[in-house]
């Protein structure tokens, strides 16, 4: 059995994952983007964009993670805007560098990467990213737990997301890692969901 706060994040992820897709549905024109703000401000010493606080669980559930707590920093983009939306979403992601704890006897992991955010309508958005993890977790599993093959493994990371206003967001996303049987030993990869807050600068 799941411990409570675990359930009890499961069971908030899945409403908000809802309450997405339900918005979305309800979209009457994908080019609609009135509400979506590209930047909120310049940026904390034109370096920061967005900070992003969070929790997650691993999937499957039988891992000996219990809640992750992630932490977050993306910095501005490096490219300068343009006005074609095709343009603009995929040669303007966001570098990012953030870790995940784990609160129980897990897998801690350091990550950094790139992020695209995608605007879908009004102030609703998808976000993937994809980049490098190092992890301190089993390379060969003892029969309970991951088997991660390698130490430093590829990350990448799929979420939806909905802009309370110029500042705050809330992003429900998955993350998945492992070597694309690039090295040897097993590679059963870790995957988490999680619901994260962030506050752009």
């Amino acid at each position: 059995m799941l411990p409570r706060s675990e359930d009890a994040l499961r069971s908030l992820l899945t409403s908000v994952f809802g309450a997405l897709l339900a918005a979305t549905g309800s979209a009457a024109a994908a080019d609609d983007f009135s509400g979506f703000t590209d930047s909120g401000g310049e940026g904390l010493f034109g370096i920061f964009d967005e900070v992003r606080f969070g929790g997650s669980f691993s999937l499957p559930s039988n891992e000996p993670d219990g809640v992750l707590v992630n932490g977050q920093l993306l910095f501005t983009t490096f490219a300068p805007p343009f006005d074609n939306y095709w343009l603009n979403t995929i040669l303007r992601p966001r570098p990012h560098f953030g870790a995940t704890v784990a609160t129980d006897n897990g897998t801690n992991q350091i990550f950094g990467g790139l992020t695209w955010t995608f605007p879908l309508y009004r102030s609703l958005f998808l976000e993937a990213s994809f980049g490098g993890t190092w992890h301190d977790g089993p390379l060969e599993s003892a029969g309970d737990g991951p088997d991660l093959g390698c130490e430093v493994l590829f990350r990448e990371s799929l979420g939806l997301g909905v802009d309370l206003g110029p500042r705050w967001r809330v992003i429900a996303a998955a993350d998945h890692s492992s070597h694309a049987d690039l090295c040897d030993g097993g590679n059963s990869g870790l995957t988490h969901a999680g619901l994260y807050v962030g506050y752009r600068f």
